[in-house]
C-alpha cells in the first residue's frame, strides 16, 4: 500500500477516535502507536474470541459480588449481558463510550476511579 494512502488512513482514525472518545491529539497518537504493533488480523481474532467465550447464565459464587462499570454509549446489548450471565451484578452506569474513563481527560477517569474505590470499600 502507498505510503499516502496508509498515512490518510491514520488519519482518519486518529479524528474518529478523538470525536469519538473525546481524545486529544497526544492521547489518540499514543493510543494508535500502542496498537500499531499488532496486524489487523490479530485485533480481529481478539474480538472475535471474546464474542465466543461461553458463560453459564446466572453466574453466582458464593460471598463474591460482581461490580460492573457500564459505559452507556455502548448499547443496552451490554447491560443485558451482565443482567444475564452474573446474579445480582452491582453495575455503576457513566455516559461515555466503551473505557473512554482510560483516554478521555480526568472528567471521566474521576468518576470511574472513585466508583471503583467505593466498590472496593463494600461488603460482599
Amino acid at each position: 500500500m502507498k505510503k499516502w494512502v496508509i498515512e490518510k488512513k491514520k488519519q482518519k482514525t486518529k479524528e474518529k477516535l478523538k470525536n469519538l472518545f473525546l481524545m486529544d491529539d497526544d492521547v489518540a497518537d499514543k493510543f494508535m502507536a500502542c496498537f500499531s504493533r499488532f496486524s489487523p488480523e490479530s485485533i480481529k481474532n481478539e474480538y472475535y474470541t471474546d464474542l465466543l467465550t461461553h458463560l453459564e447464565n446466572d453466574i453466582n459464587v458464593e460471598h463474591t459480588k460482581v461490580h460492573f462499570i457500564y459505559a452507556n454509549k455502548m448499547g443496552e446489548k451490554y447491560l443485558k449481558r451482565y443482567k444475564k450471565y452474573f446474579h445480582d451484578p452491582y453495575i455503576r452506569e457513566f455516559g461515555m463510550q466503551h473505557e473512554q474513563w482510560l483516554f478521555g481527560g480526568d472528567e471521566y477517569a474521576q468518576p470511574v476511579l472513585k466508583a471503583i474505590d467505593e466498590f472496593m470499600k463494600m461488603p460482599v
